[in-house]
Formats: structure tokens, C-alpha cells, sequence
């Protein structure tokens, strides 16, 4: 019988699962680094003008906290050492995207900005910027506000084109390189940044749905790491054709994100009216049936169960929804679903075709 409660072993696996790379990619031959030297003045007016997006939405919040940002700015008044930052260039469409170095950016942009913004007390900095906003640096110690502006941070630029598949894996690698530390992003984070568009705006919006949010948040870390959007995105693209899944995972995600990136209107609503509905009957029939709690289901187990209410939709529509429970009973005392099952293949293309062939099955 599925163990439908949290295992702590496979929610291990399956978070990893969402952080590794799995294949490594070389530098396509057309793809240019170069360096660059920005000042912190021109960094901010860059991204007043648009020219440069920092995708404030990619982790739901800053993850440096008002004290690093102090800090950050108190090394720039000191000019000391300033890491390197990292910019995609796509010479196509002229877009510049901050690859490495958002907070730090974000640090200057909330310094040079007209709104009023206090910086922490600290001992350890200069002490005419400790504990004074923004505006009054400004006003009473020009200099020193001067000096944030002028100075230079160096910047390598990926000079890309980002129509070309080998450009985009090259750079959700690098993504995923320069984040390997600290608050690292996860590959759906990445995905957020790389391949924003319409069908990422549907994800994020689909995310805050009543029904998918009753199914799958998990508390605030799942929802600041995107952890809905990634198993929304698992589910879609394994009901649209699971039998031509080839590992690894995240290139199968990623290749699926990039084809749909702007679909046309009329395709991304039936998908939208499709998900959100299938997110309705899972939700109002299954959760809480014998006492199940859909949260405390393992991915590969809610990936399953949506597809196969997907690919059944009509089916389940003529049914009871005792009728439907009973599918659902069945899914979950599957062999394919028990952990040990889920924990030997994850995502192994036989064990992911299996267990969603098995879904698609029992539904029918």
C-alpha cells in the first residue's frame, strides 16, 4: 500500500531532484564572454530605463536582509573589493538579464533611488551612512553619496541568442553554476528568469489558484522556491505526450517551457481552463478522502494522479464522485506509488513512464 504521509527520505530526493543540473552542457561556439566595467550610477540608470531586467519575482523576495545591504553599500562607500557581476546579453533583442549579482543590485538601485530607504545601525560601518536613509546621505554627505555612484563594479557578459536552444541549456547551466552556494536557486527559479512569457505568467498565476494552493503549498519555503510551478509544469508537459519523456528531467522541463514560452492565446486558455479544472475535482473529490491529505503526497504521486484526471477529464465527468474516489483508493495502493517504488526511479524514464501509464489506466 502507498505511504500517503510524508516521507522525510523522499521529499529529500524530490527537493534535490528540483536543485540538480543532471547534464552538463559546453560552450556553444557563437556564444561571446566578454568584460565590462559598470559604475553603480549606470547600473541603476540601466535598470530605471528598462535595459536591464533583475526579474524581482525569480525568489518572491530579497534574500538579503536590510544589514547585508548596509553593508554591501558600506563596501562600495569604501571601495573595497566588489565581486564580479554576471549580465545574458541577447543581441537579437537587445535585452539585458542579471545572471549573477541581483542582490548586490538590488542594494544600489534601493541607495540611488529617489524613495527614502534607512540603512541599518551598524558598528562596523561608516558611521555617516549608519542609520540614515538614503536622502539625507544625499543632502548632508554629497561625497560620499558620489562616491557609491562612481564607483565601478566589473561585469562578464554572455553574449547570446536566445532563439537558440544551445544558448538557453548553456545558460540555465551557468544560472545554476554561479548559484551552486548559499541561497542557490532551484531549477525552476532558473526557468522563471530564462524563459519568461506568457505561459511563466500562467504557471505563477495557476500557483495562487484556491484549489492548486489547497493541493500543493507546502508552507512559505515551497512557495519562494517556486515549488508549485515546477510540479504544475512536470504535470502539463507529462499530459501532453509522457511516452516521449527522455531524461534527464530538467532538460525535458526545460525544453517543454522553451516551445510553450508564448503560445497563442486561444492555446494557453485551454490549458488554463484544463489545469484549473482538473486542480478543482482533484481537490473538492479526493482531499481529505479517508483521511488523505493531498499536501502530504509525494510529487511523483500528485504529478500522476493530475495527469490522470487530465486525460481522463470526460470520464470523470460522468462519474460519481464515489465512482472517482474509488480510482483515487486504487492510485494510492498501486505497487508503482509505494515509496519504496518511487524512491528506486524518481525520474527514470521507464519508472516515470510506467507509473503515469498505471494512472492513466486506473482513471480510464
Amino acid at each position: 500500500m502507498a505511504d500517503t504521509e510524508r516521507d522525510e527520505e523522499l521529499e529529500s530526493l524530490e527537493e534535490a531532484q528540483s536543485g540538480s543540473l543532471d547534464y552538463d552542457e559546453s560552450p556553444p561556439s557563437d556564444l561571446v564572454a566578454f568584460n565590462e566595467l559598470r559604475s553603480c550610477a549606470d547600473l541603476f540608470r540601466m535598470h530605471s530605463e528598462g535595459q536591464l531586467r533583475l526579474d524581482p519575482d525569480f525568489q518572491r523576495e530579497e534574500v538579503w536582509p536590510r544589514s547585508s545591504q548596509t553593508r554591501f553599500v558600506d563596501s562600495l562607500v569604501k571601495q573595497l573589493p566588489i565581486p564580479s557581476l554576471c549580465f545574458s546579453y541577447d543581441f537579437a533583442t537587445s535585452e539585458r538579464q542579471v545572471v549573477d549579482g541581483r542582490q548586490r543590485i538590488a542594494s544600489i538601485i534601493k541607495f540611488l533611488d529617489s524613495k527614502s530607504w534607512k540603512l541599518s545601525r551598524l558598528k562596523d560601518i561608516d558611521q555617516t551612512i549608519s542609520n540614515k536613509t538614503n536622502s539625507d546621505i544625499k543632502a548632508k554627505y554629497p561625497t560620499v553619496y558620489a562616491q557609491v555612484q562612481n564607483t565601478t563594479i566589473p561585469v562578464t557578459v554572455l553574449r547570446c541568442d536566445l532563439q537558440k536552444v544551445s544558448h538557453r541549456e548553456y545558460l540555465f547551466m551557468i544560472f545554476h553554476r554561479l548559484n551552486a552556494g548559499g541561497m542557490k536557486l532551484n531549477n525552476q527559479q532558473i526557468r522563471n528568469c530564462i524563459f519568461s512569457g506568457t505561459f511563466n505568467d500562467f504557471l505563477k498565476e495557476a500557483a495562487r489558484n484556491f484549489y492548486v494552493v489547497k493541493v500543493f503549498d507546502r508552507g512559505r519555503n515551497w512557495t519562494i522556491r517556486f515549488s508549485s510551478e515546477e510540479l504544475i509544469l512536470r504535470i502539463l508537459s507529462f499530459r501532453e505526450s509522457h511516452t516521449n519523456y527522455r531524461e534527464p528531467l530538467s532538460k525535458h522541463l526545460n525544453a517543454f517551457m522553451s516551445e510553450h514560452r508564448n503560445p497563442e492565446e486561444s492555446v494557453l486558455s485551454q490549458i488554463s481552463e484544463q489545469f484549473l479544472k482538473a486542480a478543482e475535482i482533484v481537490q473538492t473529490q479526493f482531499d481529505g478522502y479517508q483521511g488523505k491529505q493531498l499536501s502530504h503526497l509525494n510529487k511523483a504521486t500528485l504529478e500522476a494522479l493530475f495527469v490522470g484526471v487530465l486525460r481522463n477529464g470526460e470520464l470523470l465527468d460522468a462519474r460519481s464522485k464515489t465512482e472517482n474516489r474509488r480510482c483515487f483508493a486504487r492510485l494510492l495502493k498501486d505497487p508503482l506509488f509505494s515509496t519504496h517504488a518511487l524512491k528506486g526511479g524518481l525520474a527514470a524514464r521507464d519508472k516515470v513512464i510506467a507509473r503515469l501509464d498505471r494512472a492513466v489506466e486506473i482513471f480510464s
